[in-house]
């Protein structure tokens, strides 16, 4: 198979043209928040409500298993073939990890590699991913400038910034949505369908994906909620700002240099979370919001090894 009817190698090209765009405005974004953090320093010192931060880790974790199932249920449907649910999740939760590697190649390889094991053509799966990832960055953005419409954003900096643009942003994003579900992939030219594995007729994506990108992105907005919460902040500043947790998940991955998104993540974290919380307090958050996912990440993919393991072992004694 060669590079043109390949949706990972056609994918490999289009980052090519569009990772350096990409690293260059994260990189700028990054050390603006940088140097506005160090000019608003005010040195209040931070308090964890330790619980809260705990119960912050649970919508993580539910949001992964969501996550993965999604993935599981768009592959089905693409393959025409049920996929064996542990040993799919199982191939899904090692891509999760793979994907803190330099611009993220390792998540595809690691699920291309894993579900071929299980009977599915490596081409299959990098569309998957591909049209996975679409699905899940429109998503994003839809949860995420919803929430920052619907709630009450501080005013002042970036986040005000991103309140003020919100309402044209969730349209663009909803527009995104809309044409996945909507579109007939036989409409879509050629060379896009060759980029992205588009075979045959029917909706780019099934409307359960949005669906369930849906559920895991209020997962995440959960967790910011909890974070906040932690930190210190009130009930409407929690709520108001729920929306950033999510657009920062989005921005870390399209900021492809960064592996899972470490440092572009942060920023927008801090950026958005600086009104309420203070510049020490979103400093804190967007490190405690990084190790619950680490958490989260972790302990899912140790849960679902040690039941592969336990599978395998009792199918051995019996």
């Amino acid at each position: 198979m060669n590079d043109t009817q390949n949706p990972v190698g056609g994918a490999a090209r289009l980052k090519k043209w569009l990772s350096p765009v990409m690293n260059v405005i994260a990189a700028i974004f990054v050390v603006f928040t940088a140097i506005d953090l160090v000019k608003s320093w005010d040195g209040r010192k931070v308090q964890v409500d330790f619980g809260l931060a705990a119960a912050s880790v649970v919508p993580c974790v539910i949001g992964a298993v969501i996550q993965g199932f999604a993935w599981l249920l768009l592959i089905e449907r693409m393959a025409r073939q049920k996929m064996p649910v542990l040993e799919g999740l199982a191939t899904y939760f090692d891509s999760q990890l793979a994907r803190y590697t330099p611009g993220k190649i390792g998540l595809p390889l690691v699920r291309m590699e894993g579900a071929a094991k299980l009977g599915f053509s490596r081409r299959l799966v990098g569309a998957s991913v591909l049209l996975e990832s679409l699905c899940w960055t429109a998503m994003g953005s839809v949860v995420g400038f919803g929430l920052l419409w619907l709630g009450d954003v501080p005013a002042e900096g970036v986040a005000g910034l991103a309140g003020r643009y919100a309402l044209p942003l969730l349209l663009a994003s909803l527009a995104g949505v809309i044409l996945l579900v909507v579109l007939d992939r036989q409409r879509l030219p050629q060379k896009v369908r060759t980029l992205f594995g588009l075979d045959g007729s029917g909706r780019i994506a099934p409307l359960r994906l949005p669906a369930l990108e849906l559920v895991y992105w209020l997962t995440w907005a959960a967790h910011g909620y909890f974070l906040t919460l932690s930190l210190g902040a009130d009930q409407h500043g929690a709520i108001g700002t729920m929306g950033f947790n999510p657009l920062a998940n989005v921005l870390g991955f399209v900021a492809l240099a960064a592996p899972a998104g470490v440092g572009v993540r942060e920023a927008v974290l801090i950026a958005g979370y600086g009104a309420i919380l203070g510049s020490g307090g979103a400093l804190s958050a967007a490190v405690v919001s990084r190790v619950a996912s680490l958490i989260a990440d972790l302990g899912v993919w140790a849960l679902v090894r040690l039941w592969v393991l336990k599978r395998r072992r009792a199918a051995t004694t019996a």
